[in-house]
């Protein structure tokens, strides 16, 4: 069997992220993995620190050359999220993915055998032909110190937490299953496990009409997450495109 490693919505660069604090438990599962897939908004360039956007980009593609370099043995992926969907870092990782053997990037979706790896914008996109679309945005603007301090305020009052109600896991699976019915893409072909980030909300496990969901949180603090193991039949292969999905 193969063994991998998923997980999402780290939202580096934030000053609501904890991820620095669990990078160690990453880097470890990444050292005995044969590939690792991060699954979207694992760099946040709306809500960054960092001096601009620019910047931010510069410190997520040296962030992933450092990952990818870490662990040579281990095939890894980057999947495209709603916060680090942007044109700007898609170009870098062009650069990038063509320096570094074990690294390959997908705008939208990612499959592997029978599993597959999306940031959880799928049944967002109902009103277009193909779900699996993921068209790149020029630009992102940071967001405004006013915001920034409303945001902070909502967290500190915890309204963050109160999202189960709204994306509960059957209307989340429920929701994604029809978009995946609804396209004629072959992604959706033969699809068993699907794994998720986006709704912030753990789940391992959680069958729906056929199909098992997953999702591993978010390292926003204040909320749950786990990385979340994934076996692969030894036949599966470890696509080397990147880009182009």
């Amino acid at each position: 069997m193969r063994s991998g490693y998923v997980i999402s919505d780290l939202h580096l660069f934030t000053e609501w992220s904890v991820a620095e604090d669990y990078l160690h438990e990453i880097q470890s599962a990444a050292s005995t993995a044969d590939f690792f897939v991060l699954n979207g908004d694992i760099f946040d360039f709306r809500w960054t620190m960092l001096p601009s956007v620019g910047a931010s980009v510069d410190a997520a593609a040296e962030w992933l050359r450092s990952f990818a370099a870490d662990h040579p043995r281990c095939r890894v992926f980057y999947v495209m999220g709603n916060h680090d969907c942007l044109q700007p870092f898609g170009e870098r990782l062009d650069a990038l993915t063509s320096e570094t053997g074990n690294l390959a990037w997908h705008s939208s979706h990612l499959r592997l055998g029978s599993a597959l790896f999306v940031h959880g914008d799928l049944f967002l996109r109902r009103n277009v032909s193909d779900p699996f679309s993921r068209p790149l945005a020029p630009a992102i603007r940071k967001k405004r110190r006013s915001l920034k301090r409303c945001y902070r305020l909502l967290h500190a009052l915890r309204v963050h937490r109160w999202h189960s109600p709204v994306y509960g896991c059957r209307a989340c699976a429920r929701r994604m299953r029809r978009s995946l019915r609804a396209t004629a893409h072959h992604a959706a072909d033969g699809i068993t496990d699907l794994y998720f980030g986006h709704t912030h909300l753990t789940l391992s496990d959680y069958t729906y009409d056929g199909l098992t969901f997953h999702n591993t949180g978010s390292m926003i603090r204040g909320l749950p997450w786990h990385m979340i193991r994934v076996r692969l039949p030894r036949s599966a292969d470890l696509p080397s495109d990147n880009g182009a999905a």
